[in-house]
């Protein structure tokens, strides 16, 4: 590896933060709920309700209630699959930001106030289910759903790390 020089100096710099990492010393709402879906859910996704009482699990539909985005566990153990992948497993109590402010990587390109969509159909690269999009990248519609009371707080590049401020308590279901 070469030396640094002057030359070289302030050319690497680091991330802004992790998916999932709370981003700054703002109040925060954050609540938990046990992953009873059948699919490991990342840090920095959306996470929606299952069908019992304090459950979450992955977004894989348009119509699933969101809860929040999820919350990066620094003590969570590395899985023993030989990948040593960090996240929330089946079974395990997931924390669930519902006021705040939170790091998450972009799906695509998005710019700061842009409403947070939730990607649920594979338009944009390999997002994954329940990663972020926004209005830059198209409206919102099948596949592309709007985050209620959630913002971009900074203009990212596909793949980039941003920050979310979310302000919900959560969907619920309507009779109309």
């Amino acid at each position: 590896m070469a030396l640094p020089t002057l030359a070289t100096a302030g050319t690497r710099l680091f991330t802004a933060g992790y998916a999932g990492q709370i981003a700054d010393g703002e109040e925060t709402q954050l609540d938990s709920f046990t992953n009873t879906g059948s699919a490991a859910i990342d840090f920095g996704i959306l996470a929606v309700r299952d069908t019992g009482d304090r459950s979450c699990k992955l977004m894989a539909a348009d119509t699933d209630q969101q809860l929040g985005i999820t919350v990066r566990n620094p003590i969570r153990a590395a899985s023993t699959d030989g990948n040593n992948t960090v996240n929330y497993p089946q079974y395990s109590e997931v924390v669930v930001m519902r006021l705040g402010v939170v790091f998450v990587q972009a799906a695509e390109a998005v710019r700061r106030g842009d409403q947070v969509l939730a990607i649920t159909a594979g338009g944009a690269g390999n997002a994954a289910l329940g990663s972020f999009g926004g209005s830059k990248g198209g409206v919102a519609g099948s596949g592309r759903v709007d985050v209620i009371g959630a913002v971009w707080e900074d203009t990212v590049a596909s793949g980039g790390i941003g920050r979310i401020r979310i302000n919900t308590v959560g969907t619920r279901r309507t009779t109309t």
